[in-house]
C-alpha cells in the first residue's frame, strides 16, 4: 500500500470517528445534559491527528480551537453559566477539526439551530428557564464547518 493510500485510509477512519463521537456526545447531551470530557477529548485529539495528516494546518487547528472555545467561553461568562463548560470544550474541539476558516460558520449554524430549538420550546410552553442541550446544535454546526466552512467563508467574502 502506498503512502498516499495509507493517509486516505487514516483520513476516512478519522472522519468516521468524528461522526461517531459527535453522535455519542449529542445523545449524551440530550439524555443527561452533560458533555463529558471522556468523549470531548478524543474528539480534539483525533482532530489534531487529522491536522497532522494534512487535513488542516496545525496553526489553523489551534487558532480554530482558541476562537471556538474562546467565543463560547465569553458567552458562558456573559450568560452567567447559560452555556455549559462542556459546550465550551466541544466548541474548542470542533475548532481543531474545522480550522480557523470553518469555526465561525460552524458556530453560526449552531446558534441558529439553538435559537430555533429555543423558540420551539417557548411555543410549547416550556418557559425561559427550560434546559436546551446545545451539544447537538454544535455537532451539526461542526459537520457543516468541517465540510463546507471554507466555501461558506469564500461565499461570504465574495458577497461582502
Amino acid at each position: 500500500m502506498s503512502g498516499g493510500m495509507i493517509v486516505q485510509v487514516l483520513s476516512c477512519a478519522g472522519f468516521l470517528m468524528f461522526f461517531a463521537l459527535l453522535l455519542r456526545l449529542s445523545v449524551e447531551d440530550i439524555r443527561t445534559g452533560f458533555l463529558h470530557d471522556r468523549w470531548v477529548f478524543p474528539l480534539a485529539l483525533s482532530g489534531l491527528c487529522m491536522a497532522i495528516l494534512g487535513q488542516r494546518t496545525i496553526v489553523s487547528a489551534v487558532a480554530g480551537a482558541l476562537l471556538g472555545g474562546g467565543l463560547l467561553l465569553v458567552v458562558r461568562i456573559l450568560s452567567h453559566g447559560g452555556i455549559g463548560g462542556g459546550d465550551v470544550k466541544l466548541a474548542a474541539a470542533l475548532g481543531i477539526w474545522t480550522g480557523l476558516s470553518g469555526i465561525l460558520p460552524a458556530l453560526f449554524v449552531a446558534f441558529v439551530l439553538g435559537s430555533f430549538w429555543g423558540i420551539v420550546l417557548l411555543l410549547r410552553g416550556c418557559g425561559r428557564r427550560a434546559k436546551l442541550p446545545f451539544g447537538p446544535c454544535l455537532a451539526i454546526g461542526g459537520i457543516i464547518g468541517v465540510f463546507f466552512g471554507d466555501e461558506i467563508c469564500a461565499l461570504y467574502e465574495a458577497l461582502f
